[in-house]
């Protein structure tokens, strides 16, 4: 991304009235014309509360480590993916720094029902045909990964810090199919793990960690400009006190190192399983809902949509087997019979 001092291009800081609406219009067109190019949520029954991302916008999801959120981030990538329209010559972006391409594509693989998650890790194909047809629905998706295969040597892990990982989706876009392609969307995963960045600038040893989430933010929203696409961050929460049968759900402020995060995102959404917080078969309360824990219940919270009114809502979810995510139409249709009587 080009990196001038504002002095070098005052015009591009400075709107007067008559300037600022004739950007709004010219805003206003390029909405107008690549709707297409939104992201919606991968939730449709939920696509009328949770707003699609525009291109130049940010949302983060965050959770406490061990809650689902990789596997969310992975589950919309994917559902992204497989609605682009056949026409687009774009691609999706995953950026993962802690876990191998080998991890993730056989994630991708598990979503296209190639079988169990678990067994095909091990390298167990129970039905081969079903696990053949996955890779060619799965191979077939426009999907591009950004981290570091098993074979590559562990100092390969310290060059994949944001600088860099700018420089590879610029790659991508112009030189690395035969022909330049659009960047559909990016997905991170997660900010707190990308590593050290020797390019931007040192703090005290005290503030390096804090300081360097707070510029990656700012970075990977300038990204969502820069290359006109959505940008979705997995954000890591502080560990949250436990209370007995009650759901710890990560509040607004709560993305661990830093609340400039929650502050500058346009869109911030929280995850929680429940059975982090409690015992599967207990029952549980979040608000004034009571229900049983299970192995695949999942929670999401809505906390900011930026210009929308639609935030503070909560909804039950499930995970399934493949990793696919939906409503817990059960649950939600209980809960909507209660505040209806």
């Amino acid at each position: 991304m080009p990196n001038k001092s504002a002095l070098d291009t005052p015009e591009k800081f400075i709107y007067d009235m008559p300037s600022g609406i004739a950007a709004v219009k010219d805003h206003q067109e390029f909405m107008r014309r690549n709707q297409h190019m939104a992201l919606k949520f991968p939730i449709p029954e939920l696509q009328y509360y949770f707003h699609p991302v525009y291109p130049g916008e940010q949302a983060t999801i965050q959770a406490e480590s061990h809650n689902f959120k990789t596997g969310f981030v992975d589950f919309w990538a994917s559902y992204a993916a497989r609605t682009l329209p056949a026409e687009r010559t774009s691609v999706i972006i995953k950026i993962n720094t802690e876990d191998a391409i080998e991890s993730l594509v056989l994630g991708e693989l598990a979503r296209h029902d190639a079988g169990n998650l678990d067994d095909l890790s091990e390298g167990r194909i129970t039905d081969l045909e079903k696990y053949v047809q996955a890779e060619v629905s799965a191979g077939a998706l426009p999907i591009v990964h950004i981290g570091e295969s098993l074979g590559m040597d562990d100092s390969n892990a310290a060059q994949l810090y944001l600088s860099n990982v700018i420089r590879l989706i610029d790659h991508t876009r112009k030189n690395f199919f035969a022909e330049p392609v659009q960047i559909a969307a990016i997905f991170v995963d997660y900010i707190q793990a990308l590593p050290y960045d020797p390019e931007i600038r040192r703090a005290s040893i005290e503030q390096t960690r804090r300081l360097q989430v707070m510029q990656d933010e700012d970075r990977l929203r300038r990204a969502a400009k820069y290359f006109s696409c959505p940008v979705i961050v997995a954000a890591q929460s502080r560990e949250l006190p436990r209370k007995e049968n009650k759901l710890s759900m990560p509040g607004f402020y709560d993305v661990q190192e830093t609340t400039y995060v929650p502050q500058h995102t346009d869109r911030l959404y929280s995850i929680a399983m429940p059975k982090m917080s409690g015992k599967v078969g207990d029952l549980m309360d979040y608000g004034n809902v009571t229900f049983s824990v299970t192995e695949n219940g999942l929670w999401i919270k809505a906390h900011k949509q930026k210009r929308y009114k639609n935030v503070g809502a909560s909804f039950p979810l499930i995970v399934r087997e493949n990793g696919t995510v939906a409503l817990d139409e059960d649950l939600w249709n209980r809960i909507m019979k209660v505040r209806t009587t």
